[in-house]
Formats: C-alpha cells, sequence, structure tokens
C-alpha cells in the first residue's frame, strides 16, 4: 500500500496484460497460424511493457480523482487497467513508428523491434 493508503495498482496492471495478450491470441476473430501466432507473441512482449507505464496507470489514478475519494471497485480497477493498455499499445506503436521514420537504432536499452534479424529477413 502506498503512503497515502491507496494500493499500488502496478502489479494488477502488469497482470492484465498478460490476460489482454492470452485473450488476443486466442481470439478466433483472427486466423493466426502457429508462426503469426508466435510473431505476435513476441512483437507484444518486445514492444509494449517495456517502458514506464506512466500514460496506463494514469488512467486508474485519473478515475480515482474522478470518484472523489470513493473506494473504487475490482471491476472498475479491472476497465481502467484495460483502458491503461489500450493507451500504452497505441504509444508503442507511435514509438516503432517514430524508430522506423528516424532511422533510430536502440529503443529502452535494446535494438529496436524492426531492426531485429527476424523482422527484417520478412523485408520490412
Amino acid at each position: 500500500m502506498a503512503s497515502n493508503g491507496i494500493v499500488d495498482v502496478r502489479p494488477k496492471f502488469e497482470k492484465i496484460y498478460l490476460e489482454l495478450k492470452a485473450q488476443i491470441l486466442a481470439d478466433p476473430a483472427f486466423d493466426y497460424t502457429v508462426d503469426a501466432r508466435q510473431w505476435v507473441d513476441k512483437m507484444l512482449d518486445y514492444t509494449v511493457p517495456g517502458g514506464k507505464l506512466n500514460r496506463g496507470l494514469s488512467v486508474i489514478d485519473s478515475y480515482r480523482l474522478l470518484k472523489a475519494g470513493e473506494e473504487i471497485s475490482e471491476d472498475e480497477v479491472f476497465l481502467g487497467c484495460v483502458l491503461g493498455w489500450c493507451i500504452e499499445w497505441l504509444q508503442a506503436y507511435f514509438l516503432i513508428l517514430d524508430d522506423i521514420m528516424d532511422g533510430s537504432h536502440t529503443r529502452r536499452g535494446q535494438p529496436c523491434w524492426f531492426r531485429l534479424p527476424k523482422v527484417l529477413e520478412q523485408n520490412f
């Protein structure tokens, strides 16, 4: 628990990422081949959760402020985390595009996604 009496939501936020990723990978709307499913799994883990997560975590903090001191339910925390991850995924997309446009070599101390040999082999 944080010093102000608010539970630290980051561990729950990170756990919900895994749940959302599993749902995406298992969604029958996407007709993944085994290779495609592995590719998306690796791409998500490589590009999305590596940052500070401030944007996504701020969604839950903002919701708490909007509730004006009322306790938020587990369902509300979950939905806030889902929305937070939507923002984090959008930001990851923007960073990938930025890296490509700028010709960057690294992001967060590792090679940019589009610079990985397996990605380059796909005629990216």
